[in-house]
């Protein structure tokens, strides 16, 4: 009976799990790194114009505990851990994945409408596990480009109006 259930659910788990399976839209990178560490999870996008890489990039955007998704359409991030192992869950949008050592693991979802969801940490993961929170929030696409303007400005800012560095330079 157990067997049976198994086989008749594989087109199930291969249309959520197998890259190949994934919509045509994800296939062309991820939108994201999410990188779980102990007590946060840590948020790289590249940088406005250029395609995820699995290293990072120096113009890369950095942000923590939260992460920016278009809605809409299906999002494809990359999953991955930098010490134990932890578990992304998102109980509003049904899903869970371990992120393991030393793997990066192809996530995908589709949020149809603007909002803020929960991400947690499923797995216990270290005496701060119970403060690793953060939240996905889904906005269209051009809300989306204006934050990343946005932090990619904040990033750059180094502390020196731009008077007092023609000032320096003369």
């Amino acid at each position: 009976m157990l067997l049976f259930i198994a086989l008749y659910q594989m087109d199930v788990w291969a249309e959520y799990r197998v890259q190949t399976f994934y919509p045509e839209e994800t296939k062309s990178g991820p939108v994201a790194e999410l990188m779980a560490r102990q007590f946060e999870w840590r948020v790289r996008y590249p940088a406005p114009g250029k395609q995820m890489t699995d290293e990072p990039s120096p113009d890369d955007l950095y942000w923590v505990n939260e992460m920016h998704v278009p809605t809409g359409r299906p999002v494809k991030f990359n999953l991955r851990t930098q010490d134990v192992q932890h578990a992304f869950f998102s109980p509003q949008l049904r899903l869970k994945q371990d992120a393991v050592a030393g793997l990066i693991i192809p996530v995908w979802f589709e949020i149809p409408e603007a909002g803020e969801y929960d991400i947690v940490c499923a797995e216990l993961c270290g005496w701060g596990h119970y403060k690793m929170r953060a939240k996905i929030v889904a906005e269209s696409e051009a809300s989306l480009k204006a934050y990343f303007e946005t932090l990619k400005q904040d990033q750059e800012e180094d502390g020196v109006s731009a008077e007092t560095a023609e000032a320096e330079a003369e």
